[in-house]
Order: structure tokens, then C-alpha cells, then sequence
């Protein structure tokens, strides 16, 4: 998976940029549907919601805080606040 991150030069709107392999593809998966290529279209979105899946997965499900946690975090705003008001 180490050389889906290699760093490769395209030519973007003109411009030369540095991205990864792996934005590479995906640009070109997006663009190949885009023209019309179904096949290619589905795979595009098939990685999107890999992608979009994992990140959903990666997310807490709740506050990981205790409200004791919370009450702390509160009180420390409010103080910060008031320092904030002064400087206005």
C-alpha cells in the first residue's frame, strides 16, 4: 500500500501539482464516468462509499466526556469568556 502514497506530478488546470497515486486514480475513475463509462462511474462511487463507510466507522459514537468532564469544560469557558469580553 506504500506505493499508493508515492507522490506523483500532474499537470492540472495548467498547473503542476504533487498528489498520491492513489488521488491520482480516483481522478481519473471520476473523470472516465463522467465521460459516460458506466463500469467506471460505479466503481468511482463504489470507493467513495468505502471510503465514506470507514470514516463513519472511525467516528465515536458518543461523548466519550463524563458529565463531571463537561461541567469542567463549561466552567472553563465561561472563565475564558470573561477574558474575552474584556479585550472587546
Amino acid at each position: 500500500m506504500e506505493a499508493a502514497r508515492d507522490q506523483i506530478t500532474v499537470t492540472i488546470d495548467g498547473k503542476q501539482r504533487k498528489i498520491s497515486k492513489v488521488q491520482s486514480g480516483a481522478i481519473q475513475l471520476a473523470n472516465a464516468g463522467a465521460m459516460g463509462n458506466p463500469k467506471l462511474l460505479v466503481k468511482f462511487l463504489d470507493y467513495i462509499a468505502a471510503i465514506e463507510a470507514r470514516a463513519e466507522a472511525a467516528r465515536p459514537s458518543s461523548y466519550p466526556l463524563s458529565d463531571a468532564d463537561l461541567k469542567i469544560i463549561k466552567d472553563v469557558h465561561g472563565r475564558l469568556w470573561q477574558y474575552k469580553k474584556r479585550e472587546d
